[in-house]
């Protein structure tokens, strides 16, 4: 049995709706269930021209809780038995999330739910039961989406999580604070596939539909005037892909002096926020992850397996701990002379191996993430130089390297300490970017990527 694309419309919404009134049904659909069944069926019908039964029922079974999944058969099979669709159809509205769900890429293979709606931006604040109320500023007011206000509510939310003493409550803070990094991550993350696939050409049946850019095809629809039933193949618009690989090595130093505070927050939560946002709009390239201190850890090498979602958590989670806190976490509960010191070297020898084993003609980069307090000053121990000589080696044999610097390096009671080491970086060609606010971080970062 073959559906036109439009019935599907018709069956979202009716399914939705029955399988709501069931009561034998445990978990009631959502409209975000409605958005992830279409973004199931159009790569099929985008590949084949038609919407089959067997898509739309799998489409209702799969986005269903496992105990419901016996009735929303029953329920989709009745439906497309039964359809009389074309008699009384719903309409829809051009500029709704039906078809902005419909335009989301294919390749979103997974779907994060925040446990707070559109509008609630003091979200942070909300959650944490406190008498004051650092969020008044954001109430009322429309999504601020992703602009410089959030930079202000991220960091905020900090101030809150280190605030709290409830565990509960500071896993709840932490999954808001997670989902405000990835939105901007996938901002970046869409700026930088655009970059990547500048040219656009209609789409056609039976190419990838993973190529749809959704944001220049819902503007040419839209322009275009057409109805959802006009729309045609041709109405969307395809990257053309480019075969440019990138492999990328994040560093981040969590040494002592990345607790001192600055405004309430430490190098550490900086170096996070800036860092979360960027590993995910990174996520489809090769890459590695290492932490510093007087030892080195390495997270994920390039051919290991790992779970990203995982290691972000773990990451945010760093912005309320103290450094003993840290070290118990590396050390296995257990204490060391040897903890806490800025040393570099195994990570940036690490590196270095790691990144020039690559032997294909890929972007290669290097982040470092840290307030870089190397050195004592006036001192150049053969230890410190030899860090600047493994830059040195990377940069000569076409690696980028870029110093995402703590705003704590700036300061009086750091720069003793950082301006020695910071200026000999940008001599070498290291490029510089400050981490005090994550959107501006990833905008400069963007530009350097561009760079190439």
């Amino acid at each position: 049995m073959r559906h036109p694309f439009q019935f599907a419309h018709y069956f979202i919404l009716e399914f939705i709706t029955r399988m709501r009134a069931h009561r034998d049904v445990e978990d009631k659909p959502s409209p975000r269930q409605g958005i992830t069944m279409g973004r199931l069926l159009l790569p099929p019908f985008l590949r084949q021209g038609y919407l089959s039964f067997s898509d739309l029922l799998n489409a209702a079974v799969v986005t269903s809780g496992v105990n419901s999944q016996k009735i929303a058969e029953k329920i989709a099979v009745e439906i497309m038995v039964n359809a009389q669709y074309e008699d009384d159809r719903p309409q829809y509205d051009m500029s709704g999330e039906d078809l902005l769900g419909l335009l989301t890429k294919a390749s979103q293979d997974t779907v994060y739910v925040t446990p707070f709606g559109k509008g609630q931006e003091n979200d942070f604040a909300a959650a944490h039961n406190s008498d004051v109320d650092v969020f008044t500023q954001y109430k009322n007011e429309p999504d601020i989406g992703v602009g410089p206000g959030e930079d202000a509510l991220i960091k905020a939310g900090v101030k809150v999580m280190k605030g709290t003493k409830d565990e509960e409550m500071r896993r709840l803070l932490a999954e808001i604070l997670k989902e405000k990094l990835l939105k901007i991550g996938r901002e970046f993350e869409r700026r930088e596939e655009w970059a990547k696939h500048r040219t656009l050409t209609p789409f056609q049946p039976g190419e990838d539909p993973d190529l749809i850019d959704e944001e220049r095809s819902l503007d040419n629809i839209l322009d275009i005037g057409r109805r959802i039933e006009e729309i045609r193949y041709d109405d969307f618009l395809m990257r053309q892909r480019e075969k440019q690989k990138r492999h990328i090595i994040f560093i981040l130093d969590i040494s002592n002096t990345m607790f001192y505070d600055l405004e309430g927050i430490n190098s550490i939560s900086y170096s996070v926020l800036s860092m979360v946002p960027l590993m995910w709009g990174l996520r489809r390239e090769k890459f590695g992850i290492c932490l510093y201190e007087s030892n080195s850890h390495v997270i994920k090498d390039f051919y290991e397996e790992a779970n990203l979602n995982n290691v972000m958590e773990d990451l945010i989670t760093m912005v309320t701990m103290t450094t003993t806190e840290m070290e118990r976490k590396f050390s296995g509960g257990f204490t060391s002379m040897t903890w806490g010191g800025t040393v570099p070297g195994k990570s940036l020898q690490w590196a270095y191996e790691e990144i020039t084993d690559i032997s294909d003609r890929s972007d290669r980069i290097v982040f470092i993430f840290s307030d870089f307090v190397l050195t004592q000053p006036g001192e150049a121990t053969e230890q410190s130089l030899q860090n600047y000589h493994v830059l040195e080696r990377m940069m000569e044999l076409g690696v980028r390297v870029c110093a995402c610097v703590s705003p704590l390096a700036h300061k009086s009671i750091f720069k003793p300490y950082t301006k020695e080491s910071l200026d000999k970086m940008r001599r070498m060609g290291v490029k510089m970017i400050d981490t005090y606010k994550p959107i501006q971080f990833l905008d400069e970062v963007h530009d350097f990527i561009e760079e190439e």
